[in-house]
């Protein structure tokens, strides 16, 4: 089937050339009649014409200006006079033709076709799994960059062009395809390979929720077996989308509240979940305190709102400063102005709160406002809104108590959701548990994690995902979970991993202890630094390795090796 991009690749070709094309046929067809009309004689002297074979031969040597000479025989008079005819006549079709299709070459438009008939062309040859990503600010570049640090493929859909050659200028270590068109169109996305059998997963973050619900209706709908992720604006996109069996949604207002929810209740939770679900390049936070007391919300946007009524039900005292009171639907007794002045500030009573939260959708004013109300009360916890990243290190520099970055938290949690399929209930039963459990986890993760973020790695005990597992356990032989998490290096030792949920049948086990008896048909989801999963996905596929973390012994497999074995035992 002929792709879009093909079909209009020729179209246009045949639009813009189709008066040049038109008059190079009329020149030759003129000439090769008039050859053909204008009698000559041949080497007897007897009069003779050409015939259309021989007319167009001549015509195609002079119009190319070739020129063979005058054959068969000598032209007459009148023929070496249509000769010439037809030789400026041709010459000035081709020098018009000639110039059209330069000048169709350069033309913007149809350099973006034949750009996108080829990026077309790569994406039907891809014969490895990738992820379309639409949409590429700061959270598709953090998923771009993500991915392909895990060594996947990306395909990127972006309608604006200049951060598409932004895109093509950065340094990946996989390469990156990527198309300047509107991912709301869904021709547009099987162009990109919404429909191919490698496609893994489509991520619809281009920063408009209704494009973003367009998307992720368009890939279920035209691609059953794909995994949809996407990002929702407000909680009716966001409904809209799960029940079109999007696989995860991401409502960053939603995963801002919960984050200071947990963090105003649960603080040692808060870190861990928020570590593991903040993306690759996350830090764990330190341990705070939210104070409680009167707040000051200065703005009254979605994030504002949300923030606004969590402090309500947590019974604490708010006074939002909002610049339009009325036409915000803002709460009685808000104060007009966008919180960056002193005298705002002063007539919220600054001097007598305990926290503020900056929540407007300029990060310049959220900055000034953290600024304004630390000079005001130093001892103020500042609660501050990041909308975009390109003025993270302003925001770094200012060392707020409680950042927010909705690129970050969305990115980090659809890769957190990317890399199990388990990460989702795991999650849900996590921010079910006490503060205890979660500065418990924490602890574990810390004796072998450094601040980076863990990373998730998940497996299945069966004959074909763990071999020598499996025939162990078939054999009768009893493995732990601890057992399982020895360092093939030394026996003794710990893998950095920690394994974070252990699903058997329909039941789940949150944090397995060490003495958890495995069984065939188990799936883990386990957590710890780069490439300790690789050393146990070799435990697991060779019979060696997996006697030597259970017994500490080396297995030796030569023949002699084996009878020997045998005449000692």
């Amino acid at each position: 089937m002929t792709s879009p991009a093909n079909n209009s690749l020729v179209f246009l070709f045949l639009r813009r050339m189709r008066v040049p094309l038109t008059v190079l046929i009329l020149a030759y067809s003129i000439a090769t009649v008039g050859f053909t009309l204008i009698p000559g004689t041949d080497d007897q002297g007897n009069p003779w014409r050409m015939s259309f074979f021989e007319a167009f031969y001549v015509v195609s040597y002079t119009g190319s200006t070739i020129g063979f000479g005058e054959v068969p025989y000598d032209f007459s008079p009148g023929q070496r006079l249509w000769t010439m005819v037809s030789i400026y006549l041709t010459v000035i079709a081709w020098l018009f033709s000639i110039g059209s299709i330069v000048s169709l070459l350069q033309d913007p438009a149809y350099r973006r076709a034949l750009r996108r008939a080829r990026l077309a062309r790569l994406v039907r040859n891809l014969n490895e799994p990738f992820y379309l990503i639409c949409g590429y600010g700061d959270t598709g570049r953090m998923l771009t960059r993500a991915l392909t640090d895990r060594g996947h493929q990306v395909v990127v859909v972006e309608h604006n062009q200049d951060k598409i050659e932004l895109l093509e200028v950065e340094d990946f270590d996989v390469p990156v395809t990527s198309f300047c068109m509107n991912a709301n169109l869904p021709d547009n996305l099987v162009e990109a390979g919404l429909r191919s059998r490698w496609c893994s997963g489509v991520i619809a973050v281009t920063g408009e929720g209704h494009v973003n619900l367009k998307v992720a209706i368009s890939a279920t709908l035209l691609n059953h077996k794909v995994a949809v992720y996407a990002s929702a604006d407000t909680r009716s996109e966001a409904d809209n989308m799960r029940s079109f069996d999007t696989d995860h949604v991401v409502n960053p207002v939603e995963e801002y509240q919960r984050r200071l929810e947990l963090a105003i209740d649960k603080p040692d939770l808060f870190r861990l979940y928020h570590w593991l679900n903040s993306g690759p390049n996350a830090r764990l936070t330190k341990a705070v305190s939210i104070p409680r007391g009167k707040w000051i919300v200065c703005g009254f946007s979605r994030v504002g709102r949300a923030v606004w009524k969590l402090l309500q039900e947590r019974d604490m005292e708010v006074v939002v400063i909002h610049p339009d009171p009325e036409q915000s639907n803002c709460p009685a007794g808000t104060i007009p102005g966008r919180g960056t002045q002193a005298e705002e500030l002063t007539a919220a009573g600054v001097e007598g709160a305990v926290g503020i939260v900056a929540a407007t959708n300029d990060d310049a004013d959220n900055l000034s406002i953290l600024i304004t109300a630390r000079a005001l009360n130093p001892d103020l916890f500042h609660v501050v809104l990041e909308n975009g990243l390109s003025s993270h290190a302003l925001f770094r520099a200012a060392q707020p108590d409680f950042l927010g970055q909705p690129s970050s938290v969305v990115a980090g949690t659809i890769l957190s959701r990317i890399s199990s399929s388990l990460v989702e209930p795991f999650t849900q039963q996590l921010l079910q548990q006490d503060n205890e459990t979660a500065r418990q986890a924490l602890a574990a993760f810390l004796r072998h994690q450094s601040d980076h973020p863990p990373q998730f790695s998940s497996g299945r005990i069966s004959a074909r995902r763990a071999p020598a597992l499996a025939r162990a356990l078939e054999a009768g032989r009893q493995i732990t979970v601890g057992k399982l998490l020895a360092d093939p290096r030394d026996w003794q030792q710990r893998l950095h991993l920690e394994v974070l949920l252990l699903r058997r049948q329909q039941q789940d086990f949150l944090f397995p202890a060490d003495d958890f008896a495995l069984a065939l048909g188990d799936r883990l989801l386990l957590a710890g630094r780069d490439g300790e999963a690789a050393r146990l996905r070799a435990v697991l596929e060779n019979d060696e390795r997996l006697e030597y973390i259970l017994t500490g012994r080396d297995r030796q497999q030569g023949l002699v090796w084996q009878w020997l074995e045998r005449r000692s035992g």
